[in-house]
């Protein structure tokens, strides 16, 4: 019998969501499998759960529960999942839970409601979120932040001290870089390529303004992943935008990774023209996919994260990225990609680990 020596709560509530829950899965699932005879307790969905097959380990119980994040209930109810005797609980947001006690780590993916105020709608949602950082840095034994660019903006924002925090790249999942199952491409004609979400900092209405600048001079439509209900309840002028051209723009409808690889593979560009970012993934996963072209907005974070891999532009000028898109297009040579060494899940992981393990035998 197993006689598990170390006990670490994981609130694993956006397991599923894309850009943390790809931490949450990656980062988990390696530290599950390193230290087998530790006791993972899982604070998740049973929807989530169930689509988590590898979760299913004797080391791991699964705490289950609906309490939505952000919210009052998630004060209330999420102490009292956490098992009293817990060595250390990892919050990989910063929505910790205020009123525990105990050592926890917690991950900073930015500061976007801090950094960008204008796009959070809602004088409470900003007073929320200024309040949960300050108690996040205030109360976490450490924190990881997914880039040295978040790190500043942690410092700048919140007066964070330095010595209580690390950097840790996210990675790539080894799955983006197999071959393909299927060796054609999904969508039968040229195509620019869009993965992002419905958020206005996403900056979607000014790549679709600047495709539609240069729509008629280029072959390729632009494929915007996700549903078009989607885009009409997150952004409705994105929606009405599409509709003015819409043989030329479409919407993929949900994509499972198989069939997101077989997009990036074949896109002849992928356009990531984010206002703000603390790391940016889909980037990485497009070029591990084998994506020809990659076009980024010139934000710090980008920079730091892809180097001189990606084609910048100025994301608050329209005319900057059609050009840059013709530009792109034009260019035959390819970049190099950037170095794997960096953006491995498997270091990411090994890193977390360290961290855990220090804090658990209080060296930190």
């Amino acid at each position: 019998m197993i006689n598990f020596q170390k006990k670490v709560t994981i609130d694993a509530r956006m397991l599923c969501s894309s850009g943390i829950g790809t931490v949450i899965q990656n980062v988990t699932r390696r530290l599950i499998s390193i230290h087998d005879n530790w006791n993972f307790f899982i604070i998740a969905s049973k929807t989530d759960v169930e689509k988590t097959e590898w979760l299913l380990r004797d080391n791991v119980t699964i705490i289950p529960t609906d309490t939505p994040i952000y919210s009052i209930k998630e004060q209330c109810v999420l102490p009292s999942l956490i098992p009293h005797d817990t060595d250390l609980l990892w919050v990989p947001h910063y929505n910790i839970p205020l009123f525990y006690k105990g050592k926890m780590v917690v991950t900073v993916h930015d500061v976007f409601h801090l950094a960008m105020p204008q796009f959070v709608k809602g004088f409470d949602k900003r007073i929320y979120a200024h309040f949960m950082f300050r108690m996040a840095v205030k109360k976490a034994s450490h924190i990881i932040c997914v880039s040295q660019f978040t790190e500043n903006e942690l410092i700048k924002y919140v007066h964070a001290g330095s010595n209580k925090i690390s950097v840790i790249y996210n990675g790539v999942d080894p799955f983006w870089q197999e071959p393909m199952d299927c060796l054609h491409a999904i969508y039968k004609k040229p195509y620019l390529l869009y993965v992002g979400n419905v958020k206005p900092h996403k900056n979607l209405r000014r790549l679709i303004q600047a495709f539609q600048e240069i729509a008629d001079r280029i072959p390729q439509d632009l494929v915007i992943v996700g549903k078009k209900d989607g885009f009409i309840t997150g952004d409705p002028l994105v929606a009405r935008m599409a509709d003015l051209m819409p043989d030329r723009i479409h919407f993929t409808g949900f994509l499972s990774n198989e069939d997101l690889k077989n997009y990036y593979h074949f896109a002849d560009a992928l356009v990531f023209p984010s206002l703000y970012e603390g790391f940016g993934l889909p980037p990485l996963e497009a070029m591990a996919s084998g994506c020809r072209k990659v076009i980024c907005s010139n934000i710090p974070a980008l920079r730091e994260v892809y180097g001189d891999s990606v084609e910048y532009f100025n994301p608050l000028d329209v005319h900057s990225l059609s050009q840059v898109i013709l530009n792109t297009l034009a260019d035959k040579t390819l970049k190099m990609i950037p170095d794997s060494i960096l953006f491995n899940w498997d270091i990411c992981a090994s890193k977390y680990d360290k961290i855990f393990t220090s804090i658990i035998l209080q060296k930190f």
